[in-house]
Formats: C-alpha cells, sequence, structure tokens
C-alpha cells in the first residue's frame, strides 16, 4: 500500500472529506475511516463552543446541473457533544489524520471549542470564510489581525492549525508566518437563486458550491501557491471547491 506524508504523519490516502453536512455525526467518519482508504483526511462538520440550531430549511438548492447553494447556518452539536461523538469512534486507525473544523464569533469562543477538541485532533481547521452567516466565518477572515491571534491561541494546544480560506478575501502571506498548513476554497458568494420571484433559501443568501466553483478554485489554489513560494513557504494546501470528476483534481494539482 502507498502511504502519503501530512505534517509528518503517515496517512493513508491523499483526499479529504472536506467539513460539511456529511460529517457532523461522528460514525460517519468512523465509516469512511474503515471503508475508504483513499480518504487519508478526516474533516470534521465546523464545531463552535456552543451549539447552533443554524437555519431552517430549505437550506440547499440546485440552480443548475452539479451548482448549488447553501445556507445551513454553521448548525452543529456544539462540542461538548461533538467531543463525546468522537470518543466513541476513538481511536481511529494510525493512518488517518484528523482534522477538527471549528469556528466562533471571537478568539475566546475559538479556543473553547478547542478546550473540548484537541485531545481527539491531530490538527485543527480554522473556518474563517463561511459567506453566508453573519459575525462569523468570512467576517472573521476580513480581519487578518484577529485571524492571526486565534492561529496562536489555538496552536497553544499543540495541534497544527489550517486556515480555511475564502475566494472572496485576498490572501495575506503574513498568515503563512502563524499557520502549519491552508485549506482553500470555502464557497463562494454568497449569492440567492429566485424561482417564481421567491428566493428559496430561508436565510435569501447562500454560500455558492458545486461546479460553477471550479475555476475559482483552481485560480485562487493557483494564486496561493506562487504567493508562498515567492516567500519561500513550504506549507501543505488541501484544495477543494467544484470538484466531481478526476480531471477536476488534476485541475488543481
Amino acid at each position: 500500500m502507498v502511504y502519503y506524508e501530512l505534517l509528518g504523519k503517515s496517512i493513508s490516502g491523499p483526499f479529504t472529506i472536506p467539513s460539511g453536512i456529511v460529517t457532523t455525526e461522528p460514525s460517519v467518519l468512523r465509516k469512511i475511516a474503515d471503508n475508504v482508504p483513499e480518504v487519508g483526511i478526516l474533516t470534521t462538520k465546523s464545531i463552535s463552543v456552543e451549539p447552533r440550531e443554524g437555519n431552517r430549511e430549505p437550506i440547499i438548492t440546485q440552480y443548475a446541473p452539479l451548482c448549488f447553494a447553501n445556507a445551513v447556518g454553521l448548525r452543529n452539536p456544539g462540542a461538548e457533544k461533538f467531543a463525546e461523538g468522537l470518543a466513541e469512534i476513538s481511536p481511529l486507525p494510525d493512518d488517518k489524520f484528523l482534522m477538527v473544523s471549528i469556528f466562533g464569533g471571537n478568539k475566546d469562543e475559538f479556543l473553547g471549542a478547542a478546550e473540548y477538541l484537541y485531545e481527539y485532533a491531530d490538527g485543527f481547521e480554522l473556518n474563517v470564510s463561511c459567506p453566508h452567516a453573519e459575525g462569523y466565518g468570512q467576517a472573521i477572515g476580513q480581519d487578518t489581525e484577529l485571524v492571526i491571534d486565534i492561529a496562536k491561541g489555538v496552536k497553544k494546544f499543540g495541534k497544527p492549525v489550517f486556515i480555511k480560506l475564502s475566494p472572496n478575501i485576498n490572501f495575506d502571506p503574513i498568515l503563512a508566518e502563524h499557520a502549519d498548513g491552508f485549506v482553500a476554497i470555502n464557497t463562494a458568494g454568497p449569492g440567492m437563486h429566485i424561482v417564481d420571484g421567491y428566493p428559496v433559501l430561508t436565510n435569501i443568501k447562500g454560500g455558492i458550491s458545486g461546479r460553477s466553483i471550479l475555476p475559482i478554485g483552481v485560480g485562487y489554489i493557483s494564486d496561493l501557491r506562487k504567493a508562498l513560494n515567492e516567500r519561500g513557504y513550504n506549507k501543505p494546501i488541501i484544495a477543494c471547491g467544484g470538484i466531481s470528476t478526476a480531471d477536476h483534481v488534476r485541475n488543481y494539482k
């Protein structure tokens, strides 16, 4: 079996399940870990220190084939409950990297989530890029100094920190001094899908994903890689966005 490496840890495959609805349940992470060797990085749903109900349905709409808008509203069970679920599926196989995605409206909320979850995590993903949840995600990511402060705080738990980037925000290379790696891209937008004169989503606007954002993601990763290389940073990049075929994966290489 061919093994890959991420920050010194041998992993079974080069792929991940990106943070999202599918990985809200730890039992799903366990099933993927046991049955899909190509997935070496298991990324959780973004988790906050307190539970969030998120938005009322409908939370996702397909406005064209394989093109979506979603506004889940960062729904999650909260860090304490999620930690209990991770305890039930632990230990995961040694050749898996558990990337725990966390978010908050301020530094203390990020640290609160990390405190519950660090003992299960191989690394943290900082969601500072969700485009549709007011006061979270992209609202945090627009403040480079705040992102740096959060990254410094989370790194005190002794785990690598990956920053998840928004295609709506120009990358600031100074982030590379404080991150062990990057995940890009999160959903674009937000945008609105209208049917019969009314918005489909309860939240009205949602993040744009699927086939339509592939060129955005590929372009962003190209620029990100160039910015890091020009400054001598050799940081791992987890690329995502718009992928539905093997050719799409190769576009990101």
